[in-house]
Formats: structure tokens, sequence, C-alpha cells
């Protein structure tokens, strides 16, 4: 009776279990404020009879996921989920149970963008919760990991122009006015209206604009 008690656990075992062969990775990238960038999600693995998976991404606030698509390593469905903030669930599914070709390489491609707003600086991006099924329904689970992500100011924010007209007058100060009183004005550009690029808007950029208008 042991024997068969032992035998059991070491079945239940062996349906899930953390690889060490298998890794997935998002190599470190820059993109602008308000911009797009596509970047890859690359596979290695040593198992040939891996089908469906489920991926999750947390990604620093203000960079989107907008697009997920599979590379012609594989043949199944994508799709994507927003289980929590800032946290996008990629999905692969097969209906034929068609596996994963090759051994290394890029196995998706995504499309990130950075929000206007996001501060200028690096982030951390983490890719957890992998998990890869066999066509014989063996859950293979690679290890976490991270990547960095690099944000660059707009080359086109001109500081201070929060209205966006070209210029930098009396306008922008009543367009930020009205933007911290919860107005909403349109036009409003918040990269640059904020001015002392502290990743806020306030009064603090009402007094920094007036300081450009008078030459300070």
């Amino acid at each position: 009776m042991r024997k068969k008690i032992i035998f059991l656990v070491m079945a239940l075992m062996s349906l899930a279990y953390t690889s060490k062969a298998e890794s997935v990775k998002i190599n470190d990238f820059t993109v602008t404020q308000g911009e797009t960038i596509m970047v890859t999600l690359d596979f290695t693995n040593t198992r040939s009879d891996l089908t469906a998976f489920s991926i999750d991404l947390r990604l620093p606030e203000g960079l989107t996921l907008v697009e997920a698509k599979a590379t012609n390593r594989y043949a199944g469905e994508i799709t994507v989920g927003q289980p929590d903030d800032n946290v996008y669930r990629i999905c692969g599914l097969d209906a034929n149970l068609g596996a994963i070709t090759g051994t290394s390489g890029a196995l998706l491609e995504l499309t990130f963008k950075a929000d206007d707003k996001i501060r200028p600086g690096t982030y951390n991006g983490i890719i957890e919760k992998v998990e890869f099924i066999t066509t014989g329904r063996l859950y293979v689970r690679p290890a976490d990991s991270s990547f960095v992500v690099t944000i660059e100011k707009s080359a086109a924010a001109l500081l201070g122009d929060a209205n966006d007209d070209g210029f930098i007058n009396m306008s922008d100060v009543t367009t930020i006015i009205e933007y911290v009183l919860g107005k909403n004005p349109s036009p409003f550009v918040f990269a640059n209206a904020d001015v002392n690029e502290d990743g806020f808007i306030n009064m603090s950029d009402v007094t920094s604009i007036i300081n450009i208008i008078l030459g300070k």
C-alpha cells in the first residue's frame, strides 16, 4: 500500500515542474514618450512537444502592451487579457495541438506604447507565471525573468508650450491652471506642461513657465 502511495505522489509531481532548460526573455529596450516599439519575446527550449502556453508581463506604469503576435514558430491563436493593473496575460492555444517549432529564437512579437506622461528614466519589467503545456498535458514552468525599459523624453516636446501652439506665453499659464483645476483644457500636451519634469502638473510648473517668459 505504501509503495502505491509513493508511486501516486511521484506521478502527480510529474504533472508540473519548474524547468531550467526552458527559458523566456525580453531584451532590454528603449522607447520615447508617446511612441510605440516592437520587441520580441524569445523562447529557448529543449522539448519539442510544447503546445499551449500562458505568460504574464508585469509592466511599469505608463507602458502599455498594444499587441502580441506569434512568430512563425507557433501556428496557434494568441489572446491577451489584463488580470491586474499593469499586468498583461498572453495565452497561446492551437486547436490542432501543434507544437512550438525550433529550440530558440523569437516566439512572440510584442508592441508596446509609452504614455506621453511617463517620466523619462529606467524601469523594470517582469515576465512571470510562465507556463507551457505539452501535448501529453504536462505543465512546464520556466523561471521568471526581468528586463529593463528605458524611457526617453520626446524630442518634439517644447517645455512650457502647454497648449501646443508653438509659443510659450501667458496662454500656456492659463492652460496649466485650467488643467490643475480639473477643467480638461484642449489642446493640452502633458510633456510640454511638465516643465520641471517631475511627472506631475501643478503650480510649480506655472512658476517655471512664468520664469521662462521673463527670461529667468
